[in-house]
């Protein structure tokens, strides 16, 4: 299993910015005030579970380091976050793959979970945050 350590700092960003931009995405998915309060503690739930209960050293390694932060490259262009944010998740998958094949699975299925979470909080999915989730299954592959 990989950690951290295994990564360059520039490559543990692009994983990082994975986990949080697909937060974003989904979040930005189904605008609402109170909604936004619900999802940042649905998807609070779930890192502090993969904190402590994961069984993969690599998604370990990510809740406990993520930071909140703006990824300005995939964020840059408000008519295409979807676009900037699925290119992000992808190239994160591919260098998941790369460096550590045997922790894939859970890779995608961290980042999954994370966007169900921030789609399911607020009065259920919303067609926008499920079209949302489809893009981001979609590429991770």
């Amino acid at each position: 299993m990989a950690t951290k350590g295994d990564f360059t700092e520039e490559q543990w960003q692009v994983l990082q910015w994975a986990v949080s931009n697909s937060i974003a995405f989904v979040s930005m998915a189904d605008r609402g005030f109170w909604d936004t309060f619900k999802e940042a503690s649905g998807v609070a739930k779930v890192i502090a579970a993969a904190r402590t209960e994961s069984d993969n050293a690599l998604v370990r390694d990510l809740a406990n380091d993520l930071k909140a932060g703006r990824d300005k490259e995939a964020m840059a262009n408000p008519a295409d976050i979807a676009g900037g944010v699925t290119e992000r998740v992808a190239e994160a998958a591919a260098l998941v793959a790369e460096k550590a094949p045997e922790d894939l699975e859970a890779f995608k299925a961290f980042i999954v979970s994370i966007a169900e979470a921030a789609a399911e909080a607020a009065d259920g999915v919303a067609p926008t945050e499920a079209g949302a989730l489809d893009k981001i299954k979609a590429a991770l592959g």
